[in-house]
């Protein structure tokens, strides 16, 4: 009998059962899972007592005479060749499901799938699994895949990652193999690839290369790995938790770049912001970046020592730079603990050393209207601080006042002469920064929805005295006091030109950021702040 030519006799049927020598079966080397399966005992146990009672589906190269599993089965034949090897001749051979050669992608995408539909498989593992699966597919087919291309092809073959998961799949495998297995799916997208991403950005600004970064991932590497050592020796009780310190690594990484740009780490953040802002930024406007100190009134109220040694020992003062509230003088800076990981470390990073030969400015001599006493146990503690550093940028210190019952601890007053503080006169570049400052800030108190204002009294607001006199009265009032403009309902208005000044300001633009988070995790931890609905007005701006 002729064969027919478009057969190759050497072929596997597709989905035909057969019989093998153990010895012809391996492990598939592209396997996504590298690390040990947190079942493998009880997998065990359980083909010791039944043997492999769900047959292993294998598939081999046309040109190989090896078979291996396709789409799960390292384990189990993991097993069994451990088990045959100490003499269990039940698994000499074993019977088996052949699949005809689909190709590697195909191979690598059906255990991709087996491990994720099963969920026990790490964020390392399932991104080197789709870096390899890329790089099958494009040899395959002769064509570079986009990351939207790629995640096509992936859910084609029931795997559904996301583009931003790929694209977090890509930069751990591209610039983090070193802590690679530790690596966490929220830490990497919250943490570490905006951190590093921006800290690249900045290295690439001062033609610096990215081995700069790659003793920090190595040190940090060494130290879990110093823990899992400690952990064999250790007993149970004293075993300690073997996991990456995400914000301690970027807190390096930042040092590390300092280092090498010749600057203090605490000016990295500002840094990192102001390449994210203005991608044409040079290295030369980079270095002129400097952290600010508080502004001190000129005649700010006195203290007599009792009362300051009193202030410093009993309370937190809200004199935070880029940062929550921090504590008494003589302490390190803390952030509030409310706030996430990655807002803590760039809280860390950006808070310099206290310099003890600046006269301490407390919250009530940056704004009389704020109270000595807010402390970190107060909710809005963090949202306040980042409010004053905006009033001292800005120089809005008489228009912030403190109102506890409003969602965010503050409203804003209308100004008494936008042009001046005080007796002196103000640029103008500065008075358009103080006008947007204050629609921004009044924008997100809340000080819009009219159910808010009955907590503050007229006879200390004159925002609350204008707006109670009736829309005409308040559009007035407002369009003088703020060079403003209002909506025809009389609403408060706030130009798109306004929103710009404020974002083109590196550092006032780090602050707004860094606000609008804080403001956010408010929300979150205190929703019970935030329940009553907005209701229009009509005797009320809206």
């Amino acid at each position: 009998m002729t064969p027919i030519p478009s057969l190759d006799p050497r072929a596997d049927a597709d989905d035909s059962f057969s019989i093998l020598p153990i010895g012809e079966v391996e492990t598939y080397e592209y396997n996504p899972r590298t690390g040990n399966n947190p079942r493998y005992d009880d997998i065990r146990a359980s083909i010791i007592a039944d043997g492999i009672t769900n047959p292993i589906t294998v598939t081999r190269r046309p040109e190989s005479s090896k078979y291996h599993p396709y789409g799960g089965g390292n384990t189990r034949l993991a097993i069994v060749k451990e088990l045959q090897a100490s003499g269990d001749t039940r698994f000499n051979t074993l019977k088996v499901i052949v699949k005809a050669w689909p190709g590697d992608a195909n191979v690598i995408s059906a255990h991709l799938a087996e491990n994720e539909n099963r969920g026990d498989i790490s964020f390392w593992e399932k991104a080197q699994g789709v870096a390899t699966f890329k790089k099958a597919h494009e040899k395959e087919h002769g064509a570079v895949l986009s990351t939207g291309d790629l995640g096509r092809e992936l859910k084609s073959h029931g795997i559904n990652f996301g583009v931003r998961v790929i694209q977090n799949f890509a930069f751990a495998v591209e610039h983090l193999s070193p802590i690679g297995p530790w690596l966490k799916a929220t830490e990497v997208n919250e943490i570490l690839r905006p951190a590093i991403s921006g800290a690249m950005t900045v290295a690439t600004k001062f033609d610096l290369q990215r081995s700069i970064f790659e003793p920090v991932l190595l040190k940090h590497r060494d130290q879990v790995l110093a823990t899992i050592t400690y952990n064999k020796e250790a007993e149970e009780s004293q075993r300690k938790p073997v996991e990456l310190d995400a914000a301690d690594l970027v807190a390096d990484l930042h040092e590390a770049l300092a280092m090498a740009v010749g600057v203090t780490p605490e000016i990295m953040p500002l840094m990192i912001s102001a390449v994210e802002s203005n991608s044409r930024i040079t290295s030369e406007e980079l270095k002129a970046i400097q952290i600010r100190k508080p502004i001190e009134p000129k005649q700010p109220p006195a203290l007599n020592a009792s009362n300051a040694n009193a202030s410093q020992g009993q309370q937190r003062l809200l004199t935070g730079m880029l940062a929550g509230v921090p504590p008494a003088p003589a302490a390190p800076p803390i952030p509030p603990t409310n706030q996430t990981p990655a807002a803590r470390s760039a809280s860390q990073a950006s808070m310099g050393q206290e310099d003890q030969s600046v006269p301490i400015v407390s919250s009530r001599q940056r704004n009389p209207g704020l109270p000595e006493n807010v402390g970190t146990d107060d909710p809005t503690a963090h949202v306040l601080s980042l409010v004053l550093d905006i009033s001292d940028l800005a120089l809005l210190h008489d228009c912030i006042l403190h109102v506890k019952d409003m969602p965010f601890g503050y409203c804003m007053d209308l100004p008494k002469n936008l042009e001046q503080m005080g007796d002196e006169a103000l640029p103008d570049g500065q008075v358009q920064i103080r006008a947007a400052s204050w629609k921004f800030l009044a924008s997100l108190s809340g000080q819009l929805d009219p159910q808010w204002f009955t907590h503050v009294s007229e006879d200390i607001s004159n925002w609350t005295r204008f707006a109670k006199a009736g829309p005409d009265v308040f559009r007035q009032n407002y369009v003088r006091a703020l060079r403003g403009v209002t909506a025809d309902s009389g609403d408060p208005a706030m130009l798109l030109a306004e929103v710009y000044v404020m974002f083109s300001q590196t550092e006032l633009g780090y602050l707004t950021v860094q606000l609008l988070r804080a403001m956010e995790q408010l929300r979150l931890d205190h929703p019970e702040r935030f329940v009553r609905a907005v209701t229009p007005d009509p005797d009320l701006p809206r």
